[in-house]
């Protein structure tokens, strides 16, 4: 076990809310411009264009394309460092969380600066495809794709959008990580998936596996920062993802902080990523999973999350449950001061290689409808949980668990369902019940009422 970065990673999560990024190259403040888009010429009769790609094309690095509200039905590129800014204070009088589902233009067109590409074949609303580009005040709805960052590029910028009713992904994010680039204050609702990191092209995307799965096509995320955000009804039919790094290319130094995530088919989603965190975030009603992790993540923190009422399970590690199967073990991975409540499952690695030599530390995983813990891996930390009325077991080391080490968890009030495939207790070690040998896992000062096998885990060590 490795657990020795963590700190270092905790000082540097709370170091990053403060950089936002450099001012965009190629212009000083004072040289650069704004100009001017208004569809009708009602709200900003002074505008020089009707539509946005033309005054993307006419703007010089650093300049800021203003787009006045109105419906602007194409498809956008931006291929140098721009501002394209609509009314931020616009969309956040919206209310993201409004339970009515929403309509393709629904809004009021007088007040919101909305791109629609025309048509019903493969979009792409808005491709970003230069460093230093930044979108904000937008609404971007009625796309396959509403935004895709290259990455080629970095020092993105994506605040206060509202991204809705796209076929697909509200924003596919990329960036080869010179810049930080930084998603936050968006309203991502009702796509199929929200923010992700798949694929270079997209328009290849389908669901399985296949070549367009290849390295050739696969989307890197390196040094970003996806915070603030608030997602609501992503993958309602099925299968989507709230905020998502989970395509075949790798992640680096990415942080999802701060985001409140509601009725998502999957909260979060992550999976080959080294050096990077989920924390302090707010998870409800994911119709499957509040987190799932993939294989290969390494360096991962996982911390001070709020996860209630999942439908199965709060925080999963489960790489065969991706498309890009990656079979190495997730490893050197903090589980610390989650709140985990509602699920059928609270914390649950799910096989042998899912988790290996990390640690799940000050937990709550309690009043969920089956296990607070399960594992089902090996050579892991489980200390000091708080693991009360869970109808199952407080924590269950099943069959091929071994190496574990669980130490001064607090379990009390569990097993109190009759439907458990084994005997309900506060902990159970499986291996040794079914064999009726020694644990193959130590158990120390752990306080709980009721073991499986009786008398070998609660207060012994």
């Amino acid at each position: 076990m490795n657990p020795r970065h963590h700190a270092t990673r905790l000082c540097r999560l709370s170091m990053i809310a403060v950089a936002l990024g450099a001012p965009a190259a190629g212009a000083s403040a004072a040289d650069a411009a704004t100009l001017l888009v208004d569809n009708d010429g009602a709200q900003c009769a002074q505008a020089a264009y009707a539509s946005i790609q033309p005054a993307v094309e006419a703007a010089q690095p650093g300049d800021t394309v203003k787009v006045c509200p109105g419906n602007y039905p194409e498809e956008v590129t931006v291929a140098k460092p721009l501002t394209l800014r609509g009314d931020s204070d616009a969309v956040e009088a919206l209310d993201c969380y409004q339970r009515n589902a929403s309509t393709l233009r629904d809004l009021d067109p007088t007040r919101q600066a909305i791109i629609d590409p025309p048509g019903d074949g493969y979009s792409t609303a808005l491709k970003l495809a230069a460093n230093d580009i930044v979108a904000a005040g937008l609404v971007v709805e009625g796309a396959s794709v509403a935004i895709d960052a290259s990455d080629r590029y970095s020092g993105y910028r994506l605040e206060h959008n509202l991204i809705r009713l796209n076929t697909l992904f509200a924003l596919d994010l990329g960036s080869e990580g010179t810049h930080q680039s930084r998603v936050d204050h968006n309203c991502l609702r009702e796509n199929q998936y929200g923010l992700v990191s798949e694929l270079d092209d997209d328009s290849l995307w389908k669901v399985g596996d296949g070549p367009e799965r290849d390295a050739w096509n696969a989307r890197d995320l390196i040094n970003a920062r996806i915070d603030h955000n608030q997602t609501f009804r992503n993958g309602a039919g099925c299968c989507g993802v709230g905020l998502e790094a989970a395509g075949p290319g790798r992640r680096d130094d990415v942080s999802f902080d701060h985001n409140v995530l509601r009725d998502d088919w999957i909260g979060i989603a992550l999976q080959n990523a080294t050096r990077s965190a989920i924390t302090d975030n707010q998870i409800v009603s994911s119709r499957f999973y509040s987190a799932l992790l993939g294989g290969a993540n390494s360096a991962l923190e996982i911390s001070s999350n709020t996860m209630h009422d999942a439908g199965i399970t709060g925080i999963r590690f489960a790489p065969q449950q991706f498309t890009d199967l990656l079979t190495t073990p997730s490893s050197d991975v903090l589980v610390t001061d989650n709140d985990v409540r509602g699920a059928v499952a609270g914390i649950y690695a799910t096989t042998a290689q899912s988790l290996v030599d990390s640690v799940i530390s000050n937990n709550t995983t309690s009043n969920n409808r089956g296990n607070g813990i399960s594992l089902f891996s090996s050579d892991n930390l489980v200390r000091g949980n708080q693991s009360n009325n869970n109808a199952v077991a407080g924590i269950t080391a099943f069959p091929g668990a071994t190496g574990n080490s669980f130490e001064h968890n607090s379990m009390h009030g569990n097993g109190w369902s009759p439907g458990a495939s084994y005997p309900g207790a506060d902990a159970r070690d499986i291996d040794a019940y079914l064999t009726g040998s020694d644990p193959q896992n130590d158990w120390i000062d752990n306080d709980c009422d009721t073991d499986l096998p009786a008398d070998v885990i609660c207060g012994v060590g």
